[in-house]
């Protein structure tokens, strides 16, 4: 599973952070249970679409899923009467700003599989993604908050394939019960250690905006680069209680990242770490008794907004077989794939059925980062999200008392400011 927050994933984001690169429905959960004949849409019964063409798929996501991907690809395509070729693009150096440059010149794939919903902004800006037509997506078979995530200006120009989200894990052996409020937080943190990468927005957005903070206002599905929220009086009350764990608690030094915090925690010395799935293979193999958990609620009461991430999946918007693309977007985002992408690679499912059947729920590893969902906010999609990745470096001064919260928070609006009219040049 791929780290949304320690290394980009996106052309618009440049992330700077410490750690390794590295309700129920029908069975199907709706998903392409009965699909629109029209071949003016994605969809259709094999007989509406256009035979013997040949389709090429680009992916990012590899291993077991990149082999679900082949073989769900292959079966869409005997029934289609069609050809599929899936190409592994995963570990091309140039990352996602290859399919842009390929896209701009004609020689993109029809077809991109595995993108994470943060680029939707710019290649949609660009016109290198068609929009969803019609018919493709129910939305109510997802939580609204994974269906914003694929929406530019209110437009939806991906589906949702799976979803990511960071909690907090706990060593069981030093935190037998973990703890839902501020206090019980504090009391175990206290007693056994408590740590996370703190330099990275990535993270600390689930303390920024549980206290009301924001990135960039959203004006219904809208939004505005140019009302940022991460100087307001709760952004403030977070990048304090951020200093605190510090200065206050001595939980962390300011020197402390991803890779400090989750060898801390391999090692057994402390009790509790922020990060998502993707860590859960090498804490298992620490042997650590983990359990994971929800963030607790806030010391104002709230919860905590961890950012939300979607691996999608788009259509070129100059592919000439889009009716055949679209359907076959929906035969790799059924809730039949991401059952078995859940299987083998541990993805966490997009679809709200599969999110709540028996394979997920009795993990409780994947049960809590499906609750976790709940309170989880998109990480913003628009191109402009360049510029506040490239200026979050002021949290380290923040965290290290060098400014104060109030003369960081509006350090931190105005370099992304800076940045933007850079962009804009």
């Amino acid at each position: 599973m791929r780290r949304w927050g320690i290394v980009s994933t996106s052309v618009a984001t440049l992330v700077v952070a410490g750690g390794t690169i590295v309700g129920c429905g029908t069975s199907n959960g709706g998903q392409n249970a009965s699909p629109p004949a029209s071949s003016s849409t994605a969809s259709g019964e094999p007989s509406t679409l256009p035979k013997g063409q040949t389709i090429t798929v680009w992916s990012w996501q590899t291993g077991p899923e990149l082999q679900d991907v082949k073989k769900i690809a292959a079966q869409w395509a005997k029934e289609h009467g069609d050809k599929v070729i899936v190409v592994d693009q995963s570990s091309n150096p140039k990352g996602f700003q290859f399919y842009a440059t390929a896209a701009r010149t004609g020689k993109g794939p029809d077809v991109v599989f595995g993108m994470p919903h943060d680029n939707n902004g710019v290649f949609a800006e660009e016109g290198l993604m068609a929009p969803v037509p019609p018919g493709v997506i129910n939305t109510s078979l997802y939580a609204p908050n994974t269906i914003d995530a694929i929406k530019v200006n209110g437009t939806m120009y991906s589906v949702p394939v799976s979803v990511q989200v960071a909690a907090i894990y706990y060593n069981k052996k030093l935190v037998p019960q973990p703890p839902q409020t501020w206090s019980e937080f504090v009391k175990d943190a206290n007693a056994h250690g408590f740590m996370y990468d703190q330099a990275n927005l990535y993270f600390d957005y689930a303390i920024i905006g549980g206290y009301g903070g924001y990135v960039f206002k959203d004006n219904n599905g809208t939004l505005d680069p140019n009302n940022i929220g991460l100087d307001t009086p709760g952004a403030v009350q977070a990048y304090t209680l951020m200093r605190d764990m510090v200065s206050k608690y001595h939980w962390m030094t300011p020197s402390t990242n991803g890779s400090i915090a989750k060898a801390e925690f391999l090692a057994g010395k402390i009790g509790m770490y922020v990060s998502g799935p993707w860590d859960t293979a090498d804490i298992e193999k620490a042997k650590i008794d983990f359990g994971v958990t929800p963030w607790p609620t806030l010391p104002n009461g709230k919860h905590a907004t961890p950012f939300l991430g979607v691996i999608t999946a788009f259509v070129n918007k100059e592919s000439k077989t889009q009716a055949a693309d679209w359907s076959l977007v929906q035969a790799l985002t059924s809730a039949q794939a991401q059952q078995m992408y859940f299987k083998d690679s541990q993805q966490i499912p997009a679809l709200l059925s599969v999110q709540r059947s028996s394979a997920v729920q009795s993990s409780p590893t994947f049960k809590a980062f499906v609750e976790q969902l709940r309170y989880a906010v998109p990480m913003p999609n628009i191109p402009q999200m360049q510029a506040v990745w490239q200026a979050m470096s002021i949290l380290q001064n923040i965290i290290a008392g060098k400014v104060s919260p109030e003369q960081g928070g509006k350090d931190f609006v105005q370099n992304i400011q800076k940045g933007i009219m850079a962009q804009g040049s």
